[in-house]
């Protein structure tokens, strides 16, 4: 019987990278909106601070969806088949209906919670923050929603509708921005949420109506639509909401550092969390339910397969970015931001953080599936334990660092925790699941080789050979960088290059088949 494409890791990754380039892409579209708008003033800074705590929730949401849902529906699927469209509709409308309550208690304190963030500021700055954040409430209760529904096609295989749908947020913002900033400032910016979360939300109700049946009364007359709320639920969410306090911790240092410092910390994470949010999202997406399957099934041979491809490629893309990012970011963001408001000066700004950021992309973006290699495990309580670690250490290297180094300081203390996350998580699925991790340093140390071997050639060739003119200069380098690494592994026929040729010519090999 022939497989869907879309239904096999690899398709299914180069589907969402594909639909992600054109989401990021939108996404980067809207950040140079942004920045041609309101660039690092006073009143972005404000936008971020009232919009970090309900996008925070929204990312919690988010990944709960996924790392509780998946794991359980398969369970289910496996075990009690019968039972898996009663688990899918009790969790839609659990998850909806505390989203709603939540959204409310958080309206009823929203003047406390803006008060911890902005005691000193004036009556004018302070109105300003809490009416972004009280919209951004409304967003809360859509993406929940539209989370679960995500998170059910995703265990079906199914990854081309929630790709698709998340095209429509930053359509709407974008689109909101530019008509409408002139006249309602910043609030365009939570307005172009809320349309957008609504637009998603119902795009997937549309295309779900056929496939599983969202009965509010069934659930309501259910004795057992609490029963999801169980152990590892609570410990899920525990460990979702606790790694996410990194925007929290960094906004509360809003007086600590200087005008435009949480928009330059705002604008480098986002050009550092663009590759992973393209790249690392579309695999850890993929292949999640396969490693929940492998594992709910015993097979070892099939997981250890999937995660030795993943170290391949994982690495053989994000060395290369990292480098990139940490030598030549100051031409991105030049080429990205730099008009309007954006001047000379916030790039230098921004560049400076992002430096930090690039050193531990390569950290960052691994741990981004061995998180759902963990969650597929069940090992929920050792990963409770490495996030509250994790995060404790950001919190005090915050207030260590910030008085020195400013923006750059809160930025250091997420690299550190960043990689203190990745080291954890691969000491523990090594030990309790018995997987080799040989393979992440082997192909690490050979790309960082591969790496730094590129940089250098084309230092010594485009500064002999090309204009003087820094810009120019810059963009050579930074092109002949990309044409000698690749080269290089192509000369050596390093495997992840073969598993790239593989998937291209859709081959059913055995590389194929692992990824």
């Amino acid at each position: 019987m022939k497989r869907n494409f879309t239904s096999t890791v690899a398709g299914a990754s180069i589907l969402i990278t594909a639909v992600g380039l054109i989401g990021k892409g939108l996404g980067l579209v809207r950040e140079i909106v942004f920045a041609n708008f309101f660039g690092l003033n006073a009143q972005y800074d404000l936008y971020l601070v009232g919009a970090v705590l309900p996008l925070t929730i929204n990312s919690i949401i988010l990944y709960l969806s996924q790392n509780y849902f998946i794991p359980n529906y398969n369970r289910i699927k496996i075990n009690e088949p019968d039972n898996s469209k009663r688990f899918t509709n009790s969790t839609f409308w659990l998850f909806s209906i505390l989203s709603i309550v939540f959204s409310l208690v958080l309206f009823s304190l929203s003047k406390f919670i803006i008060k911890f963030y902005l005691q000193p500021s004036s009556y004018s700055t302070f109105e300003s923050t809490l009416e972004v954040f009280r919209i951004f409430l409304i967003t809360i209760p859509l993406n929940t929603s539209f989370s679960v529904l995500a998170a059910y096609l995703q265990a079906e295989y199914e990854f081309k509708l929630p790709a698709y749908s998340q095209l429509f947020l930053n359509v709407s913002i974008i689109f909101i921005v530019i008509i409408f900033s002139t006249k309602t400032g910043i609030y365009t910016i939570p307005y172009g949420y809320v349309i957008g979360s609504l637009l998603q939300l119902i795009f997937l109700l549309i295309k779900v109506k056929d496939r599983i049946k969202l009965n509010l009364f069934e659930f309501i007359k259910s004795k057992n639509s609490f029963s999801i709320i169980n152990y590892s639920l609570v410990i899920t969410i525990l460990i979702e909401s606790i790694s996410q306090i990194y925007l929290l911790a960094d906004r509360y240092f809003f007086d600590s550092v200087p005008q435009g410092g949480i928009a330059a910390l705002n604008y480098a994470s986002n050009i550092f969390l663009l590759p992973i949010t393209i790249i690392s999202v579309a695999l850890s997406t993929a292949i999640f339910p396969k490693l929940s399957h492998s594992i709910s099934s015993n097979n070892k041979e099939d997981l250890e397969n999937k995660l030795s491809s993943f170290y391949s490629i994982n690495l053989y893309l994000f060395v290369p970015i990292s480098l990139i990012l940490f030598f030549y970011g100051d031409l991105i963001i030049r080429i990205l931001f730099q008009r309007g408001e954006f001047n000379f000066s916030a790039t230098i700004m921004t560049f400076d953080v992002l430096k930090f950021y690039a050193l531990s992309l390569i950290f960052y973006s691994t741990y981004a599936v061995i998180n759902k290699l963990i969650y597929s495990a069940n090992l929920v309580r050792h990963l409770l334990i490495i996030t509250i670690v994790g995060s404790i250490i950001k919190v005090i290297l915050n207030f260590a660092l910030v008085g020195k180094y400013q923006q750059a300081g809160l930025a250091i203390s997420s690299v550190i925790s960043y990689v203190f996350f990745f080291l954890c998580g691969t000491i523990l699925i090594s030990h309790n699941l018995k997987l080799k991790i040989k393979k992440f340093f082997s192909e690490f140390l050979f790309n960082i080789v591969n790496g730094m071997l590129s940089y250098l050639i084309c230092g010594i060739l485009v500064n002999n050979y090309i204009s003087k003119n820094y810009f120019i200069n810059s963009f050579f380098k930074l092109i002949l960088f990309i044409i000698i690494y690749v080269a290089n592994s192509i000369i050596i026929n390093q495997n992840a290059v073969n598993l790239f040729r593989n998937v291209i010519f859709n081959r059913r090999s055995k590389e194929v088949k692992a990824i």
